[in-house]
């Protein structure tokens, strides 16, 4: 790939703004959703002054020079070429399909668009080098994916038109050998040219991806207008309000709903909700359910306008569930399936038939692998209320507090209760966390899929730091006095008590069930081979959450060593979709490797910011809690 610099980048995407003069009213109404447009009523520079540009508007301005660069060799074919070479294609493979009938037709079931990703710009690579994009694509279509979307980017995706060609191909051998319709096959790049959707057809798509954030509203429509004389109708992706009222002027009908910010990289579930009460109060009709058993053409046909899709943050059959309530009729999905031991099981998990849900909320286990990164940060070991106000400060979600009596940091229950109520006031609340009962209910559900729904409530009320008590080996009696006398949130069993002691019932409170990894003192070894198949076996209904710490080969005693375990037994456990916190040998300088590496779902520290036992070292607490909310940043980059 060609080196440019920022001006070249800037100078690119200014170019993509179709305009037959300088008025600046005209590229206002153009350009005026783009970020970090310089909005103004004079002629001026395309961008804010100090525009930095995000790491989308990056890629996409590389794509526009390199094929500038790319279509001036002389092998490559111009765009009547490509039209050309597209209709022999379909003529010898078969013809495209219309990606809004193709997600209509799926109805009562959502559409999932199964995605082959090899890598991405934060996150590295995702999948093996070997992996063959057309076996992956036939895997995701023989377990129901209706559409296959596959990265053609080459360097920060490690995509491409080959891989694209591939899917096509090979799964319409499988479609046709097994009686079945094939899936629609989506190219996701960062199209923004005429050109490129003729290659996405002559390299065998039914469709593209266009990106309403970095395309002016001219160029918008003159895409979606060239993709439809192919055949083709054109997934158009929104986030913001704004671009969905562009999306909507230039007449798109497949309205997808990216839920991670790709400037700032956040993400928020809520974004597809949001869009879908924006379309209503639009009258936009899409409710996916509306479609069930309309022809399209048909005599009286009243299928609905637009479909909505949710194209980012899922991985489960809750995801799926949630927005089938909104009336979403696609999901795409992706990295999750990429690192999914079993692709076709992973597909199954999400339950995309609402008829399956209750089943598979009763007798499944999900397979997807857990992907949504650290979401939980646990300072164990405090002893004093100066401490936890600091972690809570720092964005601590968990402040722990020991009650074994041989740790050097048992507290008693007057230094309990100080540390209880500092955290409650910062917290703004003046009662103990309450988890919702249909959460801690366990009859009629696997031990997995409890564990995977009580991580997800647990996230929302994690959002007000909580205390944790500590036991080891001690009886149920005492533990819910300390519970009753201190005001404790959760409790964590750290002894050989065994999964059923962490009931609700027994405790008196959710409790997090540690489970020890054995390793060497200084650290080496890795974990029995059948650590993973074990843990998994042996999880009951009972805990709140998992966690994992380091055990000493012919130590008794469990837990506070201060050294690390296999960290691959967590990545393990979370590829087979059980969401787990990570703690011992933890410390500033080595959270943001455990935390990019494995992406635990959380991390737990105590003597790894720790001044002397029991006083922690606030300029440490400080780093790591960074460390760890800036290190899960990162890793949750990516599109």
């Amino acid at each position: 790939m060609s080196s440019y610099n920022e001006s070249q980048l800037m100078e690119a995407l200014a170019s993509l703004a179709i305009t037959n003069d300088h008025d600046p009213h005209s590229i206002n109404d153009d350009c005026h959703h783009i970020y970090g447009f310089n909005k103004s009523s004079k002629p001026g520079p395309f961008f804010k002054s100090n525009h930095e540009l995000s790491m989308l508007q990056k890629i996409t301005a590389h794509r526009v020079l390199d094929y500038l660069e790319q279509r001036s060799l002389p092998e490559t074919p111009n765009q009547e070429t490509l039209l050309k070479k597209a209709s022999v294609f379909h003529q010898q493979h078969g013809d495209i399909i219309n990606l809004l009938t193709q997600i209509q037709s799926e109805s009562p079931s959502m559409a999932l668009a199964a995605e082959f990703k090899r890598a991405s710009p934060s996150k590295g690579d995702i999948a093996p080098h070997h992996i063959h994009a057309g076996e992956q694509a036939t895997l995701y279509a023989e377990a129901g994916a209706a559409i296959i979307s596959v990265l053609t980017e080459g360097h920060w995706f490690k995509g491409s038109l080959d891989d694209l060609t591939e899917a096509r191909l090979k799964t319409a051998a499988w479609a046709q050998k097994a009686g079945r319709a094939r899936p629609v096959i989506l190219r996701k790049d960062f199209c923004i040219s005429t050109f490129m959707i003729a290659e996405a057809a002559a390299a065998g798509a039914d469709t593209v991806l266009l990106i309403v954030a970095i395309t002016p509203k001219k160029l918008l429509r003159e895409l979606i207008e060239f993709a439809r004389s192919l055949g083709m109708e054109p997934l158009v992706e929104v986030h913001a309000a704004v671009e969905l009222d562009v999306a909507l002027e230039v007449g798109a009908r497949v309205i997808g709903v990216n839920n991670r910010n790709l400037h700032t990289f956040q993400m928020d579930l809520a974004t597809t909700d949001k869009t879908a009460e924006e379309l209503i109060k639009r009258g936009c009709a899409f409710a996916h359910e509306d479609s069930v058993d309309k022809e399209e053409g048909g005599e009286g046909d009243d299928r609905p306008r637009y479909a909505l899709c949710a194209l980012s943050g899922m991985s489960s059959a809750h995801d799926v569930e949630r927005y089938r309530q909104k009336g979403v009729g696609m999901c795409l999905i992706g990295e999750s399936l990429m690192r999914a031991a079993d692709p076709k099981a992973a597909i199954r998990s999400l339950c995309l038939n609402p008829a399956d849900y209750e089943q598979f909320i009763a007798h499944s286990n999900s397979t997807s692998a857990y992907t949504a990164g650290t979401k939980i940060v646990k300072v164990c070991g405090i002893t004093n209320p100066q401490d936890a106000l600091v972690a809570c400060q720092n964005g601590a979600n968990l402040i722990g507090v020991i009650f074994a009596p041989k740790s050097k940091r048992c507290v008693t229950v007057e230094k309990a209760r100080a540390v209880v109520d500092a955290v409650r006031a910062f917290g703004e609340r003046s009662a103990s966390v309450t988890f919702p009962g249909s959460v801690m209910e366990s009859e009629r559900i696997s031990p997995l899929q409890s564990l995977i729904r009580k991580a997800r409530s647990f996230e929302e009320l994690a959002r007000r730091p909580m205390v944790v008590g500590v036991f080891q080996n001690q009886s149920h009696e005492f533990i819910q006095e300390m519970v009753d006398k201190c005001g404790l949130d959760l409790v964590q069993l750290h002894g050989s008590e065994g999964m059923e002691a962490a009931n609700v019932a027994k405790c008196g409170v959710p409790a997090i069930r540690v489970v020890d990894i054995e390793t060497h003192p200084d650290g080496t070894g890795a974990a029995a081979p059948d650590a993973v198949e074990k843990l998994l076996s042996d999880i009951t209904t009972d805990p709140v959450a998992i966690l994992l710490d380091t055990s000493i080969k012919g130590n008794a005693e469990g837990g506070g060593t201060g050294v690390t375990f296999d960290w691959s037994v967590a990545e393990k456990l979370q590829n087979n979709g059980l969401p787990v916190i990570i703690a011992g040998g933890l410390t500033p300088s080595n959270v943001k490797e455990a935390v990019m590496n494995v992406r635990p779902w959380g991390i737990d520290v105590s003597s790894g910011v720790e001044a002397s036992p029991g006083i922690k070292d606030h300029d440490a607490v400080e780093k790591f809690v960074k460390g760890a909310r800036d290190a899960a940043f990162e890793a949750n980059k990516g599109f």
